[in-house]
């Protein structure tokens, strides 16, 4: 060691200074190094030999050294050192080019009168990395867009970043504190995996989930939450991070996709579909309404979909045309871009619809063509906005997403149109045929007309002969023949149809007298000889005349009386008519004593109400119990419901049995709950005769205030004929019902000709998919998938889904898989008397089957 060093400074300190694990550089007034310890030459990488009796400068970064005198000089004046007594953090600049941090930290010593000083450095640089990671996770934590949660081991929020509450809209005093739970609520299932998110951190796994949430306005949203444990060195949990992100336009997005999917393969008729895709729009995006059309063969729109959309201006947006001068909807038609109507108020184009759209509180709109794959623009997806901006970003990605469903409902729709006319109309005379008639005879029965409905069935006499002897070309030409024959005799409003090989079904109206002359004309016109070849033959026919409503009351029924009458003529010997009597049925006398015998049973109060329990799907707990009519009378013995009520329909003792099932079943339930037997719901089966009686809603408080029952503790089920009976009356009624608190059931669901936009238009809060869907639920895939579509449209209706006729465990498992929300049937038990069902009741264990 230099001695100019010994000679000022203690002996006994040097050594100290050399073994100090921190570098110790010394330096004179002067500024020169005077001592540089081993530990300094490792961090400076440099012997001391290079740096003793040099100017401090040497150790100083290059870009510094040649102020770094001056700087030190302006520290000491005035008396006061601003760096002495200070620690700092410093680059430094090794001698072989390399930098790094350290902590600096400066002493000034007096030895022999001199005064000196003394700097100790320490690297820092893993210090300074490390607080600039945190620096910067810090800097992603509070800028990032995704919300940040940090918890403590009690899953107590301690931290939340700027997104967390502008997903939530809390602030973080609110939450700091508070469970996580409190905002991530939702129905059993989300507790579910509340409780699995728990489980898993506190089993050191990460866990992530989407799961539904609240926002501090009170709505709903949907998150994707990932949790992942911090552990402590002694592996417990010190902290949960939870990272959450808003997947509520996307969840909507999905769900859209895949219910509507599930509608269309459900077989909806499309204008259930498209009606069904502008209802959930409309139910994410509150601002629009929508509309779907398409382009007819007349160049015009026909709105095919709606929800909200005033029927006012339904009517009036209907068959508008197309072009560049239309409306937004006629421009996106024509051109097959997107089209804009920014000011309805302005915009010219609207002024034969200007002011009733204004009324309706419409200010702008958005057309998007649907564009079928073969590049044919089949119809417009409207979005008409009730604020004076155009529907946003929000709504667009709906249309787009909404754009192929549509495509894919169009096409199969007109892909079933084309092959239905294929299946519906006889190739060779170019008549419907039997299986339209079939399904068109109920709308051919409400059609108006003068007089009673007729079906006059027309059968070839001895057609086979023909075909055998001349082969079946000579057959068709006679039968195309005498369907030209046929045409020329009725009238405009007559419908023809070949019902068979040899068979026509003529559709009329009028007296009787009509019919018999109509015959008449026939059996003459047929009488003349066909020409086959060289052979004239000659022809006849026999005729069944068939009357509505008296020789049936359905179509079915009507045919085949029809029918039977003209084979009555056959064997007669042909060539003649023969009007159906109701000898040749032996059912209607059977029906008459059917009937009285009922009449007397309701009048002595022989009919009983038996109670069907109706559980929860996975709780198994009661949901409520079904009241049924059953009937035993003494001389007919059991007679079943699907019997009785049919007649009782058919002869107006319906109503009756209606009435009184429900003031059974409402003083059952007023005994039930005075004994505290705990029976939530009792529900009571209505037919569509009753919504025809505006009386009913009367009844029905009355008999509530009679019996104390409170209303929400009945339900009144109807079906969906009754729902297309008469929409608007019966819509009136079970609105008006549903005000007073009882419940309302769509009963058979998926049997009728329900429509999706009447559906969502009754005011019902549970639907019923029938029995008759259970039936293969187990082994076949479409079964399956339309029983998953029903519940997937109820719930999303906001309904109560029952699925009934639930008779083993298979069944039970599939549906609670899918969600369904109830379940009924003999799994459970059949309908049993109030006694009995008591008993059942109290004996009734969940978890014995399952549960």
């Amino acid at each position: 060691m230099p001695r100019d060093v010994i000679d000022n400074t203690p002996i006994t300190v040097l050594p100290a200074l050399e073994q100090s694990i921190l570098a110790v550089v010394l330096i004179d007034e002067k500024n020169d190094i005077t001592f540089f310890n081993s530990a300094a030459e490792k961090l400076w990488r440099c012997a001391r030999e290079d740096v003793m009796g040099r100017n401090v400068s040497v150790l100083v970064p290059r870009a510094l050294r040649s102020t770094h005198d001056d700087l030190i000089r302006q520290n000491r004046d005035g008396g006061v050192n601003r760096i002495v007594g200070t620690s700092r953090d410093v680059e430094v600049e090794r001698f072989d080019g390399t930098t790094f941090w350290a902590n600096l930290s400066l002493s000034r010593i007096a030895v022999g009168g001199k005064v000196g000083y003394m700097a100790l450095i320490r690297d820092i640089s893993r210090e300074v990395a490390d607080r600039e990671k945190i620096r910067m996770l810090s800097l992603v934590v509070r800028e990032t867009d995704r919300g940040v949660a940090i918890l403590d081991p009690s899953f107590r929020i301690i931290y939340v970043n700027r997104a967390f509450s502008d997903l939530f809209g809390f602030t973080f005093e609110q939450v700091v504190g508070q469970g996580l739970s409190a905002l991530l609520t939702g129905d059993a299932a989300d507790i579910g995996i509340l409780n699995a998110l728990h489980e898993s951190a506190r089993n050191a796994r990460g866990f992530t989930v989407e799961i539904r949430a609240r926002h501090a306005s009170g709505r709903d949203i949907w998150v994707s939450a990932t949790m992942n444990p911090v552990f402590d060195a002694d592996g417990g949990i010190e902290n949960i991070v939870v990272v959450l992100t808003d997947i509520t336009e996307q969840y909507f997005l999905d769900s859209l996709q895949r219910d509507t999917l599930e509608a269309i393969s459900s077989d909806l008729g499309l204008n259930e579909v498209m009606d069904f895709i502008c209802r959930r729009i409309e139910q994410h995006i509150p601002d629009v309404m929508v509309a779907i059309y398409l382009i007819g063969s007349d160049d015009r729109l026909k709105c095919v979909g709606r929800a909200s959309l005033p029927s006012e201006l339904v009517e009036l947006y209907d068959a508008q045309p197309i072009g560049p001068d239309a409306p937004c909807s006629g421009v996106a038609a024509i051109t097959g871009t997107v089209a804009q109507s920014p000011a309805i108020a302005t915009d010219p184009r609207w002024r034969n619809m200007r002011d009733a759209t204004l009324h309706h509180g419409i200010h702008t709109a958005v057309a998007t063509p649907i564009i079928l794959r073969n590049s044919r623009v089949a119809g417009v997806f409207t979005c008409y906005s009730r604020t004076a901006s155009l529907p946003g970003p929000a709504c667009q990605k709906a249309v787009n997403a909404s754009l192929h469903l549509c495509t894919v409902a169009i096409e199969r729709h007109e892909a079933k149109e084309h092959i239905s006319r294929l299946s519906d109309f006889d190739m060779l005379t170019g008549l419907p045929n039997s299986r339209w008639l079939r399904q068109n005879m109920a709308r051919l029965l409400r059609r108006p007309g003068r007089g009673n409905l007729m079906l006059v069935t027309v059968g070839m006499d001895n057609f086979k002969h023909i075909n055998d002897l001349f082969g079946h070309t000579a057959g068709d030409e006679l039968i195309a023949r005498v369907s030209n024959q046929l045409r020329e005799i009725i009238s405009l409003d007559d419908t023809l149809v070949r019902s068979g090989g040899d068979q026509f079904t003529i559709v009329t109206a009028g007296e009787q007298q009509h019919a018999s002359t109509l015959s008449a004309t026939i059996l003459h016109q047929l009488e003349a000889p066909a020409q086959i070849g060289d052979v004239r033959i000659g022809l006849s026919a026999s005729l069944g005349v068939a009357v509505y409503p008296e020789n049936g009351e359905d179509g079915g029924t009507l045919l085949k009386n029809a029918e039977s009458a003209m084979f009555q003529a056959k064997a007669s010997g042909g060539g003649r008519c023969c009007f159906f009597s109701q000898s040749m049925n032996q059912q209607a006398s059977d029906r008459l004593i059917l009937a009285a015998a009922l009449r007397d049973a309701i009048a002595n109060n022989d009919l009983r109400l038996f109670y069907q329990p109706q559980v929860h799907a996975r709780s198994g707990r009661l949901y409520g119990v079904e009241a049924l009519s059953r009937w035993t009378d003494p001389k007919l013995g059991f007679v079943s419901p699907e019997r009785f009520i049919t007649v009782a329909e058919e002869t107006g003792q319906i109503e009756a049995i209606g009435k009184w099932s429900l003031r059974v079943a409402c003083e059952q339930m007023a005994e039930w709950i005075r004994d505290g037997v705990d029976v939530p719901i009792v529900s009571v089966n209505l037919s569509a005769l009753h919504f025809r009686d505006e009386t009913l809603p009367d009844f029905v408080r009355d008999l509530l205030r009679e019996t104390g029952i409170p209303p929400n503790r009945l339900t009144i089920e109807i079906t969906e004929t009754t729902m297309i009976d008469s929409y608007e009356r019966t819509i009136h009624m079970v609105q008006t019902l549903r005000e007073m608190g009882v419940g309302m059931s769509m009963d058979d669901f998926g049997t009728g000709f329900s429509s999706l936009s009447n559906l969502a238009g009754l005011p019902v809060n549970e639907m019923k998919i029938d029995r008759s869907f259970m039936v293969g639920l187990e082994s076949i895939e479409k079964v399956r998938a339309v029983v998953m579509a029903s519940v997937r449209i109820g719930q999303s209706l906001g309904m109560t889904v029952v699925a009934e006729g639930v008779e083993h465990e298979q069944q039970r498992r599939l549906l609670a898989e899918m969600d369904c929300d109830v379940l009924q049937g003999y799994m459970f038990s059949k309908p049993l008397p109030a006694d009995q069902f008591r008993d059942w009741f109290a004996a009734y264990r969940p978890e014995e089957l399952g549960l």
